[in-house]
Order: structure tokens, then sequence, then C-alpha cells
């Protein structure tokens, strides 16, 4: 298994809190899917504005044919678009290298009320996010 990487956030740890889904008392899987952490933002104007996250690991079908948008230039996060997105969710995933099946997928809840610093938040989080190989 030379081909080990491993994913990664250039996060700013003062916009974001990232938890276990024990400390969040959440289970340990999602519909089957491991949930492998909660992140949460909070943004302070006149009122108190929140986007919460959860990371998990899925398996992409071949067949799958996914309407997506990069997020940013020559990144892996590209951001699931279309007619079933739910409002107030943003979803993205981010293929493993080398063709792979595996991914890793991100569920942001952002207000329907959220602000546009939110939602900027949310795009460098996943903007920053790279494969890294294992040490």
């Amino acid at each position: 298994m030379s081909d080990l990487v491993l994913p990664a956030f250039e996060m700013d740890c003062r916009d974001w809190m990232v938890v276990s889904p024990a400390d969040a008392g959440l289970p340990e899987d999602v519909s089957g899917a491991p949930l492998l952490a909660v992140l949460s933002t909070v943004v302070i104007a006149e009122d108190l504005h929140e986007a919460t996250g959860a990371l998990t690991v899925g398996l992409l079908e071949e067949e799958d044919e996914l309407e997506m948008r990069e997020v940013a230039p020559g990144g892996a996060a590209h951001e699931l678009v279309g007619a079933d997105a739910s409002p107030g969710t943003r979803r993205f995933v981010m293929p493993s290298p080398n063709g792979q099946r595996l991914a890793l997928l991100a569920e942001f809840l952002v207000n329907g009320d959220s602000t546009d610093e939110l939602a900027e938040r949310v795009e460098r989080l996943m903007g920053s996010f790279r494969w890294q190989p294992a040490a």
C-alpha cells in the first residue's frame, strides 16, 4: 500500500473547531459511512450565525455522473451542485488520488440567514483541502 495518502486541510484554527463524533454527541457512522469529524464555525454579527460540517468516507461508483464545480483551481475539493441540492446545505466531494473509488465527503449545514463570511469560510476551508503522502 505504498500509494497511501491522507486528507489534510490548511485550516485557520481560529475560525474552525474540530471535534470527534463522540464529543459532538453523534453516532460513529451516518447511514453506514464512518463519521470522521465534526467541524463548526460561528460568525458574530447582530446575531450568531453558525455553519456545521460533517466529514465522512464514501465510495464513488464508476457510473456516477456527479454534477460538481471545482472549489479552487487545481484543488481536490469539488462542490456537488444540481437539482437535488437542499437549501442551507453545501456538499463537497474529494475523490482520492490515483483513480481509487474512495472519497472524503463533507456536508455543511449553513443557516438560511447566514452571512457572506460564513460562506467564505466554508469556501476557504474546502479550497485548502489537499491529499498528502503518508509519512
